[in-house]
């Protein structure tokens, strides 16, 4: 039986990885797994950190449950995640090792001026109404995030995506 490849997107907030993620879905096609979708849908735009973090915890173990089980009866899932830690990324790859999927790690780079514009204009669809997959970001909360943000290191093997 052919085992699903798993997709995983790394980069910050403001990357691009919902765009790709959305691309992908539809190009593979695969199964797409979005926190940010499910956060705005159970807590709203902006929601307050004290709720926030448990219910992406929560979210993130549930969409393991999902995924890993997807990707072992053949469907190609995408992980809109980011994984910013080296230590995810590890976990991950041992995870799909151990279940004999076949996984991708796209890196997803852009500079940081870059990263907040489309922060910024991406929050202004979020307060219009227009943006209903996506949750609020401050720039003291993007600020403070890219201080956890670790970069692939040289031995991390990734694909590009743009090709």
């Amino acid at each position: 039986m052919r085992r699903g490849r798993v997709h995983a997107l790394h980069g910050f907030i403001g990357s691009g990885k919902s765009t790709l993620a959305r691309q992908l879905e539809r190009e593979l096609p695969a199964l797409r797994f979005s926190p940010d979708e499910w956060t705005r849908a159970l807590l709203g735009a902006d929601p307050p950190e004290e709720l926030y973090r448990p219910a992406l915890a929560g979210l993130l173990r549930l969409f393991q449950a999902q995924w890993v089980q997807a990707a072992c009866l053949g469907t190609d899932v995408v992980l809109d995640y980011g994984f910013w830690l080296r230590r995810e990324r590890d976990e991950l790859r041992t995870l799909c090792a151990g279940h004999g999927l076949n996984l991708r790690l796209y890196r997803l780079q852009v500079p940081d001026e870059v990263l907040w514009s489309r922060v910024e204009a991406r929050n202004a669809r979020v307060s219009a109404g227009q943006e209903s997959g996506s949750v609020w970001i401050n720039s003291w909360d993007f600020q403070q995030f890219q201080k956890h943000f670790q970069p692939l290191d040289p031995d991390e093997a990734y694909f590009s995506p743009l090709g």
